[in-house]
């Protein structure tokens, strides 16, 4: 049997499109006001199985990734940047900052990882998890 859309769950429903404005150069969110590509998860709730749009995210091009690859480089300073040189203690609160803030988009990314790639509850709940275990 065809599992349609009702027969989901409420929380692990799609109710809201997710639309990604920025990304990410020398360590600042630029907002994107260019083409997007939309993202899809090849879950089908529909009868003629059209996959199911999970929103968009900026459509980025060659200026783009040479100003990442740049800010990359510049932040690494061949070996002798701000994190390379960080001490271990400073490095580790940094990344203790970080799985804090992970932490509160726990539900957002299990079900997003459910939609994107077809995980079950149980797998995405783990992939999460040994994830933020791991960091």
């Amino acid at each position: 049997m065809k599992t349609t859309f009702l027969e989901i769950p409420e929380a692990y429903k799609i109710n809201s499109l997710t639309h990604q404005k920025t990304y990410l150069i020398n360590g600042k969110l630029m907002h994107w006001q260019g083409d997007t590509a939309k993202v899809y998860s090849t879950i089908s709730l529909t009868k003629d199985y059209k996959p199911t749009l999970l929103g968009t995210i900026p459509q980025l091009g060659e200026k783009e990734a040479l100003d990442a690859l740049n800010s990359a480089c510049s932040a690494y300073g061949k070996g002798q940047g701000l994190w390379p040189t960080m001490k271990v203690v400073d490095r580790i609160a940094c990344m203790e900052k970080f799985v804090k803030q992970m932490k509160t988009k726990r539900e957002e990314v299990v079900k997003l990882l459910m939609w994107e790639i077809g995980k079950n509850l149980p797998d995405s709940e783990k992939e999460f998890d040994r994830t933020v275990d791991y960091i």
